[in-house]
């Protein structure tokens, strides 16, 4: 049954790290577009009448997945509602570039959730359990009556056994593990825009998370690649330029 087990734990592995080629996007702004800096990382701004719109460039490598940051502000008299579907994004080539939806990517984390729980079982059965070998070597003698005797013995001792207290130490450090991932796997979660209502004058903003395209991966060189973001029949365009590192 163990080696079922252990086979479909590999089996998950390796197909969540596969590797992929990476990637670097660099934000290409249009002549009306003003090309700014948050916090270090580059940024450009587009607006219109009704709003206005800041892209900021992922931070580090993309592989399959990458992240934008959007934050925009309604400069009309009119709520609008915004979320990840008001995002599109396509290459040059017109094949689209999938936008992951907080939906899909709550279902995911749920899933990886429960195998770090499969995996802390797995590892919590072993807690506390011991085993030790020992060699050993003597010799000894006698007298039985009148008749002397000597002898020699040697070999290797296996000791096991379960230690309570050291169980309990070692399953506390294991789901404290778990417990420290899913927080910080759901933090990055919570950072990914929901579909939400902004007010006239109101700002607006987090992360949208996409998928690249496969044709990508197997390209050799640049990729241009265009993202939209579409308001009240407004449409913001950023050009980028994703470059294989």
């Amino acid at each position: 049954m163990k080696k079922y087990i252990f086979a479909a734990c590999a089996a998950f592995i390796a197909s969540t790290s596969a590797s992929a080629a990476k990637f670097t996007m660099y934000l290409q702004p249009s002549a009306q577009q003003a090309s700014r800096m948050q916090n270090g990382i580059a940024a450009v701004d587009d607006s219109t009448s009704g709003s206005s719109v800041r892209l900021i460039q992922p931070e580090g490598d993309l592989k399959k997945r990458g992240t934008l940051q959007v934050l925009l502000m309604n400069q009309g008299g009119k709520s609008f509602d915004f979320g990840s579907e008001n995002v599109t994004g396509k290459l040059a080539d017109g094949t689209p570039i999938a936008i992951i939806p907080y939906e899909q990517l709550a279902r995911e984390e749920r899933g990886r959730e429960r195998w770090r729980a499969f995996g802390a079982a797995l590892a919590s059965m072993n807690s506390g359990r011991y085993t030790a070998t020992a060699n050993y070597r003597g010799s000894s003698f006698g007298n039985v009556g009148t008749t002397s005797y000597s002898g020699f013995s040697s070999g290797t001792a296996t000791v096991s056994g379960y230690d309570a207290t050291a169980a309990a130490i070692q399953n506390r450090q294991i789901f404290d593990n778990v417990a420290s991932a899913n927080a910080v796997s759901r933090q990055a979660l919570q950072a990914n825009i929901r579909t939400t209502t902004v007010d006239p004058q109101q700002t607006f903003g987090g992360t949208v998370t996409f998928e690249l395209p496969k044709s990508v991966q197997q390209s050799a060189g640049d990729v241009p690649a265009t993202f939209v973001v579409s308001i009240s029949g407004e449409q913001h365009t950023f050009n980028v330029l994703l470059r294989r590192r």
